[in-house]
């Protein structure tokens, strides 16, 4: 017990003396074993009886962290922003990028600076075709789309779906992409929604969406969903493909976040789609340089000419010098490095994420936060108002998101979404001002 005692007094000093800050991970079992000359099982004993009077908190295979006040104080110094999605700036390849670009201006000289085809740049689209192989999703060079961002792909498909005065509804998921939501309205199109949890889509309840409504297409987020975070088990993606083809049903497969640490073992819903009734769309943004815009869609054989003639009518064609940097980076392997980069940084984020709101949240409040991906997903207790949070985080800097723009009609408003792709990692401390904000709030 003395020796326990010695380690626990050793680490309070450091933290008096200001060498372990506040958030900060403490110095391995190993380290100070050695400099106390004891054993690193005595150390481990310390700092669970640290942990256990809540001076500290572990992340599993992370070893701890000092919990401190500034988990639980107000950050004022500072904008911490939950909402934005765009990448960790400090994760932007801007000079490999810019090699990138001079070395496509080079290999593709003036043929980069001219009109190009609808589809986009040959050379890119056969790349996409084979790293898209090794994602499961088999189709040929010249049904790929290189499209000016995601958002942009998500557009052409239901404007191709749903062309003026058309017949049929559109099925989202509830909650969904907010911006989705903003172009089926601008569209005119009529949309149903179908509660989306933890558990996935109740199969049931889709089957007797589509037999009692005109369902034309499902738009869906199966991996990484936009804003809950939750992910489709492989088992329900085979059984939802199956029921939409049996109803006659296009999909509009949302796979936004596909290079961002998804599971090798997990497929896309294009994967299960033999008949081909997907429109598969990806995106560049998140996990790479989101101001070069640039996304690409497979599309379905039936729906080839309309979308060829809609992307001319658009925009003619998608940038091609950015196409070309894009395709180098990616035949050199430096695609792969960054986006490794990118996971470890993110997956670290989510590690502390949950650390601490495991640590801090009180009885009342559930939280989800994946193993992979951007969002973290609080449900509030009922009492607790949405946009008074908001509020009050807002007078102190910290923004964060209510649930209520990610449904077809605005209202629910018990969940708060957060995105920990912005936020430095040393700012995800800023969530124990967000616990303490809905404590305050639940106590009055």
């Amino acid at each position: 017990m003395y020796k326990i005692e010695l380690v626990k007094e050793h680490i309070m000093n450091e933290i008096e003396q200001g060498k372990i800050k506040k958030g900060q991970r403490l110095p391995g079992c190993r380290e100070v074993a050695k400099k106390l000359s004891i054993n690193k099982i005595t150390v481990n004993k310390a700092y669970k009886s640290l942990e256990d009077s809540h001076i500290l908190y572990s992340v599993p295979r992370g070893g701890y962290y000092f919990v401190g006040a500034d988990v639980k104080e107000v950050i004022t110094s500072k904008n911490i922003d939950f909402q934005n999605i765009k990448p960790d700036p400090t994760l932007l390849p801007y000079r490999a990028f810019t090699h990138a670009i001079n070395r496509a201006i080079e290999e593709h000289k003036k043929k980069l600076f001219e009109y190009d085809t609808p589809l986009g740049l040959k050379s890119l689209r056969e790349t996409l075709k084979e790293r898209f192989e090794q994602n499961g999703i088999y189709t040929s060079s010249s049904q790929i789309l290189i499209t000016h961002g995601a958002q942009q792909g998500i557009y052409l498909a239901l404007k191709a779906l749903f062309p003026s005065l058309s017949s049929g509804k559109l099925l989202v998921e509830a909650p969904t992409y907010n911006a989705a939501l903003d172009m089926a309205k601008s569209l005119n199109i009529d949309c149903i929604g179908i509660k989306r949890t933890a558990n996935g889509i109740d199969l049931d309840e889709l089957e007797n969406i589509l037999k009692k409504e005109p369902i034309k297409a499902f738009y869906i987020i199966p991996r990484h969903h936009n804003p809950t975070g939750y992910s489709l088990v492989e088992k329900d993606k085979k059984k939802l493909v199956d029921l939409c083809y049996k109803y006659g049903v296009l999909l509009i497969e949302d796979d936004y976040l596909a290079d961002l640490g998804t599971d090798k073992r997990t497929l896309p819903l294009h994967y299960y789609d033999t008949n081909q009734l997907t429109f598969h769309i990806r995106s560049f943004s998140k996990t790479f340089m989101p101001g070069i815009r640039l996304g690409a869609m497979v599309i379905p054989n039936s729906f080839y000419d309309t979308m060829i003639k809609q992307k001319y009518l658009l925009d003619i064609n998608t940038s091609s010098i950015p196409q070309g940097a894009l395709d180098f980076f990616i035949k050199s392997g430096m695609y792969d490095q960054h986006i490794k980069k990118v996971n470890a940084c993110y997956k670290r984020k989510l590690l502390k994420a949950k650390a601490i709101l495991t640590y801090m949240c009180p009885a009342g409040l559930s939280f989800h936060v994946p193993k992979q991906g951007l969002f973290l997903w609080l449900t509030l207790p009922v009492e607790v108002s949405a946009n008074r949070i908001i509020e009050k985080l807002a007078q102190n800097n910290i923004r964060v998101c209510s649930s209520s723009q990610f449904y077809i009609t605005n209202g629910v408003e018990q969940n708060l979404r957060l995105c920990i792709s912005a936020v430095p990692e040393e700012d995800i401390k800023a969530l124990g001002a967000v616990i303490e904000a809905i404590k305050d709030e639940m106590r009055q």
